[in-house]
C-alpha cells in the first residue's frame, strides 16, 4: 500500500562530509556523483529516523552510498534483520499463464520430469484451459519436460499443448525371466489421454480470496456448517478501488453468518504477509463477541517515534457491510511461508482457555515485527524498514507457530510415503489437509494405523515455480504498516 511521501532534509553539517570528498584542486566535482547518491543516502536518513534497531546503523563515514538500493541496504541493516526489503514502485505487470508446478522426476525417463500443477490463478489462461491444482503435465507441446528447458517450455508466452497424466497405483511389471509370486503396485503418473490448449500468457491480477466454500461436517452425530476460506495475502484492495478485497471479506463474513458457520477453516499456507488493516478487519469477523473492542495487538516503535506506539483493538466500526462471526475458536492451515501479517492475526486471536487456534500443516516462519513503506518519488523506488515490534494480545512476542505433532502435515506425504493422490484443489473436502482439519472437527483424526501392504515409489518434489510478477500481492512480504 502506498504511504504518504515524507520529505528529507539532509543536516547540513553531514551534508558537508560527503560534500569535501568530491573537491579536487578547487574543482567542484559534486554535481557528477551528487546523482550517483542521493537514493542511497535518502534510505539511510529514512533508516536513521524510523529503523527499529537504528542504533546497528554504520556511521555516514562507513557507508558506501553507489551501491543498488538491495546491496547498499544488506550492507547497513541490522545482522539480525530478514525482514526490511526494498523495491521498485514501477512495476510492470507481466504476461502469465498463470499457474504455479513443483517438478517432480520421471518414473519412467531419467531426464524427464512431470509437473504438478500447485497453484491456478482464477481468470487466467492456465484456468481457461481447464487447469486445476493436483494435475500433472507430462509434455509441453510434444516435449518431455527437462530440468535444462523446462523455463522456456514452461514460462514462456506464447499457446501452448500441455500432455497431461494422472498420479495413479498401477501394477509394477515383473523383470524378464523373474516370477511375481504376489502382484504389487506402485504409484506414478502415467498418461491419460488428455490433451489442454493452453492459450497465450497475458497479464493476470490475482485476488487474494481465492477460495470459499460452505461445508457440512458431522460433530457429535450432527450436521454443522463449517467455512472454508483460502486467503492468500492480506491486501486491502487495488490502486483503482482500495477496499475491493476487504469488501469480498465483509461479503463473505456475512455469507458465513447466513449460512449459520459454526467454525472457520483459514488457509494461511500461502499467505506470505500483507497489512495491517486487513489484519485488524479479518480479525475482527473472526473473534469472539466478547472481545469486540478489546485489544488485539500493541505496536511499539524506536525511541525517537514513541508518539507512533498504538494499541489496535479488535473494532466493530471497521466492519462496515461485515459482520462478527462470533466463533469459539479457528482452525488455520499453515506452512513455512506464512509469515508476519497471518501471523500477528494467529497470535491475537489465540486465548488458550477461551479462544483455542488449531494450527494444521507446518510451523510458520515466526516474525515478531512490521515495516513501513517510504516512497522516493524522484527515484521510483521504495524502502520497507523494520519500524516497530507487534506484541499480541497479552503483549508478548509471537514466535514460530508450530502444530502439535499429530497435525504436523505434508500436502504429499501419507504414513511417511511420497503420495500425491490427495493433492486436490482447495476447498475440495478431500485435499490433504482440509480432510485432515475436517477429521479433526469431526473427531476421526487422527485415523487407526492400519498395515499398508502397497509398494509407493518415493517421487519427491525438486524445485518449485512462482507464475510472475504479475501475481505479486501490493500488501505481501511480512507486516507492513498502511
Amino acid at each position: 500500500m502506498m504511504t504518504k511521501l515524507r520529505k528529507i532534509i539532509l543536516i547540513p553539517a553531514l551534508s558537508i562530509v560527503f560534500i569535501s570528498g568530491f573537491f579536487s584542486c578547487g574543482v567542484d566535482r559534486w554535481p557528477e556523483y551528487a546523482h550517483q547518491t542521493a537514493l542511497d543516502t535518502w534510505m539511510y536518513d529514512i533508516m536513521q529516523q524510523n529503523y527499529l534497531w537504528y542504533q546497528d546503523l554504520p556511521s555516514y563515514n562507513d557507508v558506501n552510498l553507489f551501491l543498488d538500493p538491495a546491496s547498499f541496504l544488506s550492507k547497513v541493516k541490522s545482522k539480525s534483520d530478514s525482514y526490511s526489503f526494498v523495491d521498485s514502485v514501477m512495476e510492470t505487470p507481466l504476461p502469465t499463464y498463470g499457474f504455479d508446478y513443483s517438478l517432480v522426476r520421471s518414473a519412467d525417463i531419467d531426464t524427464a520430469y512431470n509437473a504438478l500443477i500447485t497453484y491456478v490463478i482464477p481468470g487466467s489462461p492456465a484456468e481457461a484451459a481447464g487447469l486445476v491444482r493436483g494435475d500433472w503435465i507430462m509434455k509441453v507441446d510434444t516435449s518431455y519436460i527437462s530440468k535444462k528447458y523446462e523455463t522456456q517450455l514452461l514460462q514462456g508466452t506464447k499457446a501452448r499443448d500441455l500432455v497431461m497424466g494422472v498420479w495413479k497405483e498401477v501394477p509394477v511389471e515383473p523383470e524378464e525371466g523373474e516370477v511375481d509370486e504376489e502382484e504389487t503396485t506402485v504409484y506414478k503418473v502415467v498418461p491419460n489421454d488428455k490433451i489442454l490448449k493452453l492459450p497465450a500468457a497475458r497479464v493476470v491480477e490475482d485476488n487474494p480470496v481465492h477460495k470459499t466454500e460452505i461445508l457440512t461436517v458431522k460433530e457429535n452425530n450432527s450436521d454443522i456448517k463449517v467455512g472454508y476460506l483460502m486467503y492468500n495475502s492480506f491486501t486491502a484492495g487495488t490502486k483503482a478501488d482500495p477496499e475491493k478485497y476487504n469488501d469480498e471479506l465483509r461479503q463473505i463474513s456475512q455469507e458465513f453468518k447466513t449460512a449459520g458457520v459454526k467454525y472457520v477453516i483459514l488457509d494461511l499456507r500461502y499467505n506470505a504477509g500483507g497489512s495491517l488493516d486487513c489484519v485488524q478487519l479479518l480479525g475482527t469477523i473472526l473473534t469472539s463477541n466478547a472481545r469486540l473492542n478489546e485489544p488485539m495487538a500493541y505496536l511499539e516503535y524506536n525511541d525517537k517515534n514513541r508518539d507512533k506506539d498504538a494499541t489496535i483493538n479488535f473494532d466493530p466500526t471497521i466492519l462496515g457491510s461485515g459482520t462478527n462471526l462470533n466463533l469459539p475458536g479457528l482452525f488455520v492451515i499453515t506452512s513455512g511461508t506464512t509469515a508476519g501479517a497471518p501471523e500477528m492475526l494467529i497470535g491475537s486471536l489465540f486465548l488458550k482457555d477461551s479462544y483455542p487456534v488449531v494450527s494444521i500443516g507446518s510451523a510458520t516462519k515466526g516474525q515478531n515485527v512490521a515495516t513501513e513503506q517510504f516512497v522516493n518519488e524522484e527515484f521510483l523506488w521504495s524502502v520497507n524498514p523494520v519500524v516497530c515490534t507487534v506484541y499480541n494480545s497479552k503483549h508478548d512476542e509471537n514466535g514460530s507457530f508450530v502444530p502439535n505433532a499429530d497435525l504436523k502435515i505434508s500436502e504429499t506425504t501419507i504414513d511417511g510415503i511420497t503420495n500425491y493422490s490427495e493433492f486436490l484443489p482447495f476447498g475440495d473436502p478431500n485435499e490433504r489437509l482440509l480432510k485432515v482439519a475436517i477429521g479433526v472437527i469431526e473427531g476421526t483424526y487422527p485415523p487407526k494405523k492400519e498395515e499398508d501392504t502397497t509398494t509407493k515409489a518415493q517421487f519427491k518434489i525438486e524445485k518449485s515455480v512462482i507464475s510472475p510478477a504479475s501475481r505479486r500481492f501490493i500488501g505481501g512480504g511480512g507486516l507492513k504498516i498502511k
